[in-house]
């Protein structure tokens, strides 16, 4: 952990002093005249990731500077988030995460802080939902198989988690609304918990439809229903988790830009309009994020993002009491 905190802090000081604060006066006009870094709080493979790197081409090409994104991983996003909220307030120092993380961790205490230790720049897409998996060869063919089959024997049925996030939370709506107990087991970010599923060191566990899509696909992995509480936009063939045998168990994520806090408004602001305006005439976001997310764009102004963050803590924070 300490290794981790000391790199994270490395690197987000580099990034702080790439250049002076910005005045609120010339920032708008101005901006961006230098390279901007992007830290992004999870690993290389999962949805997280390929939602941010694909923003940061489309800005890349837009703006006219490099946008070089960074992973800085650990602890669901905790590590990032809690070294970069403290960073120099430059303007050309972001940070990309999803809310599973930003405001799951402060609802599990994995963080003592929420979005508003940041200035929200935007919130820019949905997931394309998490759904609840389990090998294609698993004798659970429906969720409630799943969830009988944990009241028979709790505690034996290994579930991968990654501890403080969404996913988290959701593990632990299913076990109070179902009224039974899992093997709860940390196995890491949407990709690891997949590779732990393929290789049977758990059981069941959850993970974004983007990211298991082709493994379903291949005939490796079943998936039991979506958390959503409708099936994403561009897909429709797929249960509910809240029509399958657990009706409270409705969550989604959402991918997140912060910068911050005390970074000039005008920065922020002209970093949203260019994410919106991409998210709204980018014909390659919109292949993209159809694609992948089985979405379409949908990206917020900063008023509306901060709203909407406001709206998840709230969410999150009803079950903090059974998850710290």
């Amino acid at each position: 952990m300490k290794k981790f905190l000391t790199a994270a802090a490395a690197l987000i000081l580099a990034a702080g002093c790439f250049g002076a604060v910005l005045s609120s006066g010339a920032a708008e006009a101005a901006w961006p005249e230098k390279n901007i870094t992007v830290i992004i709080t999870h690993g290389t493979g999962g949805d997280t990731d390929f939602n941010a790197r694909l923003m940061c081409r489309l800005l890349e090409q837009k703006l006219g500077v490099s946008v070089v994104p960074t992973n800085v991983t650990g602890s669901n996003g905790a590590i990032a988030m809690s070294q970069y909220k403290d960073g120099t307030p430059d303007g050309y120092t972001f940070l990309m995460t999803n809310t599973a993380a930003l405001t799951g961790n402060e609802a599990t205490g994995l963080s003592d802080f929420g979005y508003d230790a940041f200035e929200p720049v935007s919130v820019y897409g949905k997931q394309s939902g998490e759904n609840i998996i389990v090998p294609a060869d698993s004798p659970y063919k429906t969720l409630a198989d799943l969830i009988e089959a944990s009241k028979k024997n709790p505690n034996t049925i290994k579930f991968g988690i990654s501890t403080g996030g969404g996913v988290y939370i959701a593990s632990v709506i299913l076990e109070q609304a179902a009224g039974t107990k899992f093997a709860v087991i940390d196995e890491g970010d949407a990709a690891s918990r997949l590779t732990a599923l393929l290789g049977k060191h758990v059981d069941a566990t959850i993970a974004p439809y983007a990211v298991v899509r082709e493994y379903i696909q291949a005939g490796q992995v079943r998936t039991l229903g979506t958390l959503l509480k409708e099936p994403p936009a561009l897909l429709k063939d797929i249960p509910t988790a809240h029509e399958s045998g657990c009706p409270e168990l409705i969550l989604n994520t959402l991918y997140v830009c912060l910068a911050p806090k005390g970074t000039d408004p005008a920065a922020v602001k002209a970093l949203n309009a260019a994410m919106m305006d991409i998210s709204a005439n980018s014909e390659e976001y919109k292949k993209e994020v159809n694609r992948y997310n089985l979405q379409e764009p949908w990206t917020l102004s900063v008023e509306d993002s901060i709203e909407e963050l406001k709206n998840q803590r709230e969410l999150f924070m009803k079950y903090s009491k059974f998850l710290q």
